[in-house]
């Protein structure tokens, strides 16, 4: 996934800044044709807060699962929100997300582990922007999908006949 933008300073000159999640080279962001590696802080799903520093102009790359959004002095250039640092992310985030991971792989497999990867990356934006239900309620749905899941696997199973002796 790529997406770019373009950004002036105080002094007027322009400068491009492109950012590419994934692929064979891993993360990346190219700022005026210099290319930085980008080092998600959490293992299960992309999450990057990476600052750029133009004259005049404090850049903020936050990337969250495949939402890339760029922060000009503090505010957000898609809507206008306040810019907040990914470290401010609760510790009980993060716990959920961890319990997303792996709850979804032991209860419904990598389809479960997949889901619990999805829903994670909406649970931490939205911990982030301050929704706290928003964000639980991502976490009660991703366990009740992997319970689902669970459930038709089991009962998929137990329809296999065996043989009696």
């Amino acid at each position: 996934m790529k997406k770019e933008w373009s950004v002036t300073d105080s002094m007027g000159n322009s400068h491009k800044i492109e950012c590419r999640v994934g692929g064979l080279g891993g993360s990346s962001v190219v700022v005026d044709n210099d290319r930085y590696k980008l080092k998600s802080s959490n293992w299960f799903i992309v999450v990057v807060d990476y600052q750029i520093n133009l004259p005049g102009a404090v850049c903020n790359l936050v990337v969250i699962g495949n939402n890339i959004r760029l922060a000009v002095n503090g505010v957000f250039l898609e809507d206008g929100k306040p810019y907040e640092p990914v470290n401010n992310t609760p510790v009980w985030v993060w716990v959920l997300v961890a319990i997303n991971f792996l709850g979804g792989w032991f209860l419904a497999g990598i389809a479960g582990m997949c889901i619990g990867i999805m829903m994670s990356a909406f649970m931490i934006k939205s911990a982030i922007e301050k929704k706290t239900g928003l964000a639980i309620l991502f976490f009660v749905i991703a366990m009740a999908i992997d319970l689902v899941l669970m459930y038709l696997v089991f009962n998929t199973l137990r329809l296999v006949p065996t043989s009696t002796w």
